[in-house]
C-alpha cells in the first residue's frame, strides 16, 4: 500500500474499511468473515494453480485475512510470505489466482542471489521451501544464530538460541547483515556474539507520565461528570503516591483500567483493558450495552474524559455546523489522500443513513449505518429542531443529502439538499477520507 493509503486507513472507521473490502471479495466470489476478535475479516481462497515452488506440490487453498480495504495477507507458508497482497486489482477470481502464482515464484526465483550471496561468505545455506526464505544456522561456543535472507529484506538474524537458555526473537530493528563486511567466518561470529544484546527485543515499559484529559464539555447543559472512585478503591493517584511515577509495570501483566461517568442523569463506564504492551482495547459501558469499543496504542489516546464526550456525542452546539465538524468540513489539517476507485465525481449525491436511538422532545440521539444498514461508530446527540433541519426523512429512514460539486487535491467541494433535492447554501469543504467514511454514493445506498 502506498503511504496515502496508509494514511487513510488511519482516517476511516475499521468497519467501512470492512464494508468495502467485503464487497470486492464478494463479488469475486471470496465469502468473507469476522475473525475471533469480531473486528477483523479472514477467508479462504481456493487455488487450481498455484505451486509450492520449492516442492512442485500444489496449493489447494489459502487462508487469509484483509488488511485495510484492498489488500489481503496470508496467514499461512508459503504464501505467508508474499506480505500484503492486493485483491482490489483483479476483477476475477482467476485473475487473482493467476496473480499469486505469479507472486510466489517470483520470489523463489529471486531467492537464487540471495543464496549465492550467503553460501559466499561460507554460511550452510538452504532454500526453505515453506517460509521461501535462504536459512542458514551459524553456531558458536555459546549461541546459535538463525539467519534469513530475502530479496526484499536482505539477511538479518531472526532468531538467537543461547546455550543453556531460552531461546528468543531478534528485535526487529537490528539491522541487516552486510556479508561483504566479514572477510571470514569468523569475523562475523565475533560480530554476532558480540551484538546479542542488542538483538534481543526490548521489554515494553508503561509511559511514566498519564495522557492529559481533556476539559469538560456539555450537551443541552448536561456536563460530562467523571464519578469518584470509592472510598476503599485502588487508584492510579494512590500507586503512584507509594511506587513513585516512574515506576515499571511488568511487560505481561495484566490491566484494568476503571473509570466512571455521569451524563444526562445515565451513567457509563469506561474500561480499558491492557493486551500488550501500551496496547489497550477500551470500551464504554451504558444501561444497554457497549456505547464504543476500539483499540488504541497508549501514546495516541487523547484521554478519558474526551473519548467518552465524542462517543456520547457531547457538545452538539450548532446542528448543521456540528455535523460539518464531525465529518471534518473545512478542516484545515491538510488533505489525505483517497485512493482513485474510491474518490466520488462531480454531480454525484452521496448520503449519510442514519438511524435513530432515542428521539425525545429536545434531543434526538442518532448513529450512522453502513450501506447493509447495520449501525457504526459512536452515536450522537443533536438537537430536535437542527436534526430536522439536517436529515431528510425518506423511504422510513432518516438521510443527509449532499451533491459533488468539485474534487481537488484530496477535498471536495459539496452543497447539502434539501427534501427537494435544491441546494441549501453555500458550498462547503470536507477532506475526502472524511466523505468516504461516512457516506455512500446514493447508487450503493439501497
Amino acid at each position: 500500500m502506498s503511504e496515502g493509503e496508509h494514511t487513510i486507513i488511519g482516517k476511516i472507521p475499521r468497519e467501512r474499511l470492512n464494508q468495502i473490502a467485503a464487497r470486492k471479495l464478494t463479488a469475486l466470489g471470496v465469502p468473507v468473515r469476522f475473525g475471533a476478535d469480531r473486528e477483523s475479516l479472514e477467508g479462504e481462497l481456493s487455488f487450481t494453480r498455484v505451486m509450492n515452488p520449492g516442492t512442485g506440490q500444489p496449493i489447494a487453498r489459502g487462508r487469509f485475512v484483509v488488511a485495510g480495504h484492498d489488500h489481503l495477507r496470508f496467514v499461512d507458508p508459503p504464501l505467508a510470505a508474499l506480505g500484503t497482497f492486493n485483491f482490489y486489482a483483479y476483477e476475477k477470481l482467476p485473475q487473482l489466482e493467476a496473480a499469486v502464482a505469479q507472486a510466489l515464484q517470483q520470489r523463489a526465483a529471486a531467492l537464487q542471489n540471495v543464496l549465492l550471496t550467503m553460501r559466499l561468505a561460507h554460511l550452510d545455506a538452504q532454500v526453505d521451501p515453506e517460509r521461501v526464505v535462504v536459512r542458514a544456522v551459524l553456531k558458536t561456543a555459546t549461541h546459535a544464530f538463525e539467519i534469513i535472507g530475502t530479496s526484499t529484506d536482505g539477511i538479518r538474524v531472526a532468531r538467537v538460541a543461547p546455550v543453556g537458555s531460552t531461546p528468543y526473537e531478534v528485535a526487529g530493528d537490528f539491522p541487516a547483515l552486510e556479508l561483504s563486511q566479514f572477510p571470514t567466518a569468523t569475523d562475523l561470529e565475533i560480530y554476532l556474539v558480540g551484538n546479542v544484546n542488542q538483538m534481543r527485543p526490548a521489554q515494553a515499559v508503561a509511559p511514566s507520565r498519564p495522557p492529559r484529559a481533556g476539559p469538560p464539555t456539555s450537551s443541552a447543559g448536561n456536563a460530562l461528570v467523571a464519578t469518584a472512585a470509592p472510598r476503599n478503591a485502588l487508584t492510579l493517584a494512590a500507586v503512584a503516591q507509594v511506587f513513585g511515577a516512574d515506576s515499571i509495570i511488568a511487560p505481561n501483566a495484566l490491566i484494568e483500567l476503571i473509570q466512571e461517568f455521569e451524563h444526562a442523569n445515565v451513567r457509563y463506564r469506561f474500561v480499558a483493558t491492557r493486551e500488550m504492551g501500551t496496547r489497550f482495547k477500551g470500551r464504554l459501558i451504558g444501561p444497554s450495552g457497549d456505547v464504543w469499543a476500539e483499540k488504541f496504542e497508549l501514546a495516541n489516546f487523547p484521554g478519558t474524559r474526551k473519548v467518552v464526550a465524542a462517543a456520547l456525542g457531547i457538545a452538539a452546539e450548532d446542528g448543521a455546523a456540528d455535523v460539518a465538524r464531525d465529518l471534518g468540513a473545512d478542516s484545515s489539517s491538510g488533505a489525505v489522500e483517497v485512493p482513485q476507485h474510491l474518490l466520488p465525481k462531480p454531480g454525484e449525491v452521496w448520503v449519510m443513513n442514519v438511524v435513530i436511538e432515542d428521539s425525545g422532545s429536545e434531543e434526538i440521539r442518532y448513529v450512522v449505518v453502513d450501506i447493509d444498514g447495520r449501525p457504526y461508530g459512536a452515536a450522537r446527540v443533536l438537537k430536535k429542531p437542527d436534526f430536522e433541519a439536517v436529515f431528510t426523512q425518506e423511504r422510513g429512514g432518516w438521510r443527509l443529502l449532499i451533491q459533488i460539486d468539485q474534487v481537488s487535491e484530496g477535498n471536495v467541494l459539496y452543497r447539502q439538499l434539501d427534501r427537494q433535492r435544491q441546494a441549501i447554501g453555500t458550498a462547503r469543504k470536507m477532506g475526502a477520507a472524511i466523505l468516504v467514511a461516512n457516506f455512500v454514493p446514493e447508487a450503493a445506498a439501497y
